[in-house]
């Protein structure tokens, strides 16, 4: 019994030490507009969250040359070093945003 309660007790402790956010997981780029999005990777792909708003979930595609990221409701975020390419809707214009330190 004194096992099995250890053994969870070590589970337990192991999950709390998983990030949740904060500086070294998420980056953040600064569209010149004044969107701000926050980009944290995982699962093989990323969650974009603009402005504070509802993060959506975009899967990896293939690409040259940057790290591509796409859904089926249009959204697509391109990243190469440390700048990206964000467009919300097939038919408009991409915004050109460039990687920001940890917003205050």
């Amino acid at each position: 019994m004194h096992k099995y309660v250890l053994t969870v007790v070590c589970a337990l402790c192991l999950v709390s030490c998983k990030s949740i956010g904060g500086p070294g997981v998420s980056s953040y780029f600064d569209c010149g507009d004044g969107t701000m999005l926050k980009v944290t990777y995982s699962n093989g792909g990323a969650t974009v969250q603009k402005d504070n708003g509802l993060p959506a979930f975009l899967r990896s595609v293939p690409s040259t040359g940057a790290s591509t990221f796409e859904n089926r409701a249009g959204l697509r975020l391109s990243v190469s070093g440390e700048t990206a390419t964000w467009s919300e809707r097939t038919r408009q214009a991409p915004l050109s945003c460039r990687r920001v330190a940890v917003p205050r």
